[in-house]
């Protein structure tokens, strides 16, 4: 299976510029085909779809003035419970004596596995086209490029938030490491430990909420239909392996991860695209129910929407002229604070467990691949008091739905505000919900105390 490599093509004069600049058209189309579009957030980074919103085009009239990202870690290396899975299946594959290697599976004859020492398990890739490291600081390096002119803190070092996982702490650095190029003395990464004892003072909220139970939300696993069909369709094209749709799955997943680490993978290619569109909503219906929808994901996406509406509503001179806020954690906690922030309201009907919903919003893939990021643009106009934000998930602008009476498809900051208020009055606070002990932080503090806080550090 090719994965597609695309080029971006950027007008040399911009259309604000020139309003008649050109235009691009074609008749084709690969983005349905194209694998990284239906990983199931386990693959490599790939931009979202959007809705053919060019973010560089905004008028001389609004103006970016702050920025707060909130970012997925990098491609890794598969977890040590799903390593021993992947590592079951390729143990048995490679052990199994066939007469002859033919077809799709013929690989399995000189098949090397992808994680050459354990050590590596739940750690970002670093030797592949998809490195999860190089992607980070790739993602920095745009940042600068991009919001640059907002960087204006003179001698003084600039934070980057971390939730306390090595994958995410080395994420955060690389960032760095790309918007401070040759200055990475001026940044610090404030790392926040993974713990129940944070409270409220946290970038996983998840670990601080003792009720918390992913499983209860979720009604049944959707059933796997097709990869019944792949695995027999395998079986006659490559007989002796004796596969199941449970392999098929096992097998989807490697492929994910081995391009993580690889950037290339025959069983990807062994398998029938058609699996991976199963794969892909296999986990985005576990995704939805145990994360994204879950009766408690308000309630942890609240604390991260508070702080990030709090600094979004102050002056950055309270904050040393300081624009540009990074936060570095998981796809779930991404997946938390896009409750929060209304992108689900997108997704109008739950998911079916019965069927694929091929309509759907909710898309793994699309939403928190690895090196997922969120970009939230505070944006000013030329005359007036307002203040407006725009919504970039994976590099595309994607209007919120119940938020767009600002201009081109923004939103007005004092509205998004006022909704989130008003929702979150109608329900229990985290501690609360949580139970949260009175011992234990009471609200998020790391933005505003991080000089001189108790904070641990990766530098």
């Amino acid at each position: 299976m090719i994965i597609p490599q695309f080029i971006a093509v950027v007008n040399t004069v911009a259309s604000w510029v020139n309003p008649f600049a050109a235009k691009k058209y074609w008749q084709e189309s690969e983005e349905q085909h194209n694998l990284l579009k239906h990983c199931g957030g386990m693959g490599p980074y790939v931009e979202g779809t959007g809705y053919g919103i060019n973010r560089s085009d905004l008028p001389e009239s609004l103006t970016v003035d702050m920025v707060v990202v909130f970012s997925r870690h990098g491609e890794r290396y598969p977890t040590v419970d799903l390593g021993k899975q992947l590592r079951e299946v390729y143990d048995r594959l490679r052990a199994t004596k066939v007469d002859e290697y033919e077809g799709p599976l013929a690989f399995v004859k000189d098949w090397e596995y992808f994680v050459e020492d354990q050590d590596l398990l739940e750690m970002e890739t670093n030797m592949s086209r998809f490195s999860g490291l190089q992607d980070m600081r790739d993602f920095g390096v745009d940042v600068r490029n991009r919001y640059g002119n907002l960087y204006d803190l003179g001698e003084g070092t600039m934070p980057f938030f971390t939730s306390g996982s090595q994958r995410v702490i080395d994420s955060a650095k690389a960032f760095a490491e790309g918007f401070f190029t040759g200055q990475e003395d001026k940044s610090r990464i404030v790392v926040l430990p993974e713990r129940k004892r944070q409270g409220y003072n946290t970038l996983t909220t998840g670990r601080s909420c003792k009720p918390y139970h992913k499983k209860t939300n979720y009604p049944h696993p959707y059933i796997p239909k097709l990869m019944a069909e792949e695995a027999e369709r395998l079986n006659k094209l490559s007989p002796g392996f004796h596969l199941t749709a449970s392999d098929l799955e096992t097998l989807a997943q490697y492929c994910a991860f081995e391009l993580n680490a690889k950037g290339e993978s025959d069983v990807c290619n062994a398998l029938s695209m058609e699996t991976f569109i199963e794969h892909e909503y296999i986990r985005d219906a576990e995704l939805y129910y145990t994360k994204a929808e879950h009766p408690y994901t308000f309630t942890l996406g609240s604390v991260y929407m508070n702080a990030t509406l709090t600094l979004l509503n102050e002056d950055e001179s309270n904050h040393g002229n300081q624009s540009l806020w990074f936060s570095f954690s998981h796809d779930t906690d991404i997946l938390y604070f896009m409750n929060a922030l209304g992108v689900f309201d997108h997704q109008e009907k739950k998911l079916p467990i019965g069927q694929i919903d091929f309509s759907r919003f909710f898309r793994t893939s699309e939403l928190i691949p690895m090196g997922a990021r969120i970009v939230l643009e505070r944006i000013s106009e030329k005359g007036s008091d307002e203040k407006y934000l725009r919504l970039l998930i994976n590099d595309a602008v994607i209007p919120l739905k119940n938020c767009q009476d600002g201009p081109y498809f923004t939103c007005k900051l004092s509205t998004l505000s006022y909704q989130f208020y008003e929702k979150l009055g109608h329900e229990k606070s985290f501690a609360e919900k949580c139970r949260v002990k009175k011992k234990r932080p009471q609200y998020l503090s790391f933005y505003w105390d991080w000089v001189d806080g108790d904070y641990g550090t990766d530098l």
